[in-house]
């Protein structure tokens, strides 16, 4: 018997649970017949309906399909992409209860693998809220059945590229490109050979790095250069 047919099946049957903290990854933690479950997108005191997606001896994961009592922390998210872009996993939950959650968890895994618990906890160090992300990889796909290069973050929990054209946590300048970056993949002769590309954003031009797996021809080269001047990006070229 094959190691795929080995694997425990369970029900697809929704469950209903009530969540009663988060994650150090975010994720909503309930329990079930005694068993940790981690479902993404659920907040704290939440009722909520689920399904198994994962089992383990210790612990389970799930996905929610239904929220049957919001949170009061909940909010619509500004990003049209985030119920599959795993760029970012907060966008449901306001500013300052991400933050006193983004603390709470710190304090505890301190206290969990350390044994440290401090004296004073000074208040959060903030910034803006969106077009903070100064640093991210993208991947980059050719997907030939929807006729373009997909440039952007992986869909949550798989390895596929979300289909998207801007985001709101990536710098402006970055965010704003997305399309022309499809569009400019798109013409390169070894687009099937450009898995990442990294973004770098400074004080004076964001600069981004291709990485590539075979070399470009001259053409290809003009066409980044190009690209780069006249959008004021830096462009480098990486041979992984």
């Amino acid at each position: 018997m094959s190691r795929r047919a080995r694997r425990k099946q369970f029900s697809s049957q929704p469950v209903d649970a009530v969540v009663t903290s988060l994650s150090h990854d975010s994720r909503g933690v309930a329990h079930v017949d005694d068993k940790a479950v981690f479902i993404d997108g659920a907040l704290p005191d939440e009722s909520i309906r689920f399904t198994y997606t994962r089992k383990k001896r210790d612990f389970a994961e799930g996905k929610l399909t239904e929220v049957l009592v919001a949170s009061p922390k909940r909010i619509q998210p500004k990003c049209c992409y985030s119920g599959y872009c795993g760029g970012c996993s907060l966008q449901h939950i306001g500013t300052e209860f991400q933050i006193a959650q983004k603390q709470q968890i710190l304090l505890e895994q301190l206290q969990r693998i350390g044994s440290v618990t401090p004296n004073r906890v000074l208040p959060a160090l903030t910034g803006p809220t969106w077009g903070y992300r100064s640093k991210a990889r993208l991947t980059v796909r050719d997907v030939p059945g929807k006729g373009r290069v997909l440039v952007g973050f992986r869909e949550k929990g798989t390895r596929y590229v979300a289909d998207m054209l801007s985001c709101e946590v990536l710098d402006p300048v970055v965010a704003s490109q997305l399309e022309n970056l499809s569009m400019l993949v798109g013409t390169i002769s070894i687009r099937c050979k450009i898995p990442q590309i990294e973004v770098a954003v400074g004080e004076n031009h964001p600069a981004l790095v291709f990485r590539i797996l075979e070399d470009l021809n001259p053409q290809d080269r003009q066409k980044l250069a190009a690209y780069g001047q006249q959008h004021q990006i830096e462009i480098y070229v990486q041979r992984n």
